[in-house]
């Protein structure tokens, strides 16, 4: 488990050049990757997204975060699937974007839309917001992915925590989440991410550079989903989760 520490150490201070490029840099590229987002958006949907999963890639160079897959001969290019994932850093979804080779779309709280260039860049290249104080805009945003999915060229990822969890565990999932599973049409492939809650961890700003592991899991077909219950998918993904991050430290401790 991660444990927050307390106070100011020697590594901090030794550290916090690092930390002071990165926070900057974000800054810088989080409105120029924007803006060009924006710009390109209108003459190639294709090269607007490519510049958005380009600034996850720089962010994570520029973090000295390396990303290592393991499962991606389970995928076929050339299909769509909805993507399930733990969630435990603001890390996960570039280490996503750096990690699975699809253009991805994320369902996101609508506050973030708000924010001006980012947010108009975050609705521009497919990312969904969906707004959890309102049961029927919510419902209405699970229709908008589900359209999306099938009429774009993106896969969709869902957080079933529904934010970022503490430690290396599980937290409960949200039946809600797979709703969108169910309706999608397509086959659900269970993620897990491994590392990344050592990178920066939640209620924390210790950002530390170091290497995250992505676990994909066999993909279950909708015909499989379709025939059970959210409870019933819900305990199946996060079975294959669990499998998935027990893989994962094992490969953490093979390369330690």
């Amino acid at each position: 488990m991660v444990e927050q520490e307390r106070g100011i150490s020697i590594k901090d201070i030794l550290l916090f050049p690092y930390r002071f490029f990165v926070a900057t840099w974000m800054i810088f590229s989080a409105i120029t990757y924007s803006s060009l987002v924006i710009v390109l958006m209108p003459i190639s949907k294709k090269a607007s997204k490519q510049a958005g999963r380009l600034w996850m890639k720089h962010l994570l160079f520029f973090s000295r975060v390396s990303v290592r897959t393991f499962g991606s001969e389970k995928l076929a290019k050339d299909k769509h699937y909805i993507f399930i994932a733990n969630h435990q850093s603001y890390y996960d979804i570039p280490v996503l974007f750096a990690g699975l080779p699809f253009f991805l779309g994320f369902i996101a709280k609508k506050q973030l839309f708000q924010i001006p260039i980012f947010g108009w860049a975050m609705a521009a290249v497919g990312h969904i917001w969906i707004d959890r104080d309102n049961a029927r805009k919510a419902r209405q945003s699970i229709s908008r992915a589900v359209a999306k999915l099938n009429k774009e060229n993106i896969s969709l990822v869902l957080f079933p925590e529904g934010t970022r969890s503490s430690g290396e565990g599980l937290g409960a999932f949200k039946r809600g989440s797979f709703t969108l599973a169910i309706e999608a049409g397509v086959a659900v492939v269970p993620v897990s991410i491994v590392g990344a809650e050592t990178i920066l961890a939640k209620r924390s700003l210790r950002l530390m550079a170091g290497k995250v592991h992505i676990i994909i899991g066999d993909p279950i077909p909708h015909s499989v989903i379709e025939g059970l219950d959210k409870n019933q998918i819900s305990a199946l993904v996060r079975e294959k989760m669990v499998d998935g991050i027990s893989m994962g430290k094992n490969e953490v401790l093979k390369n330690a």
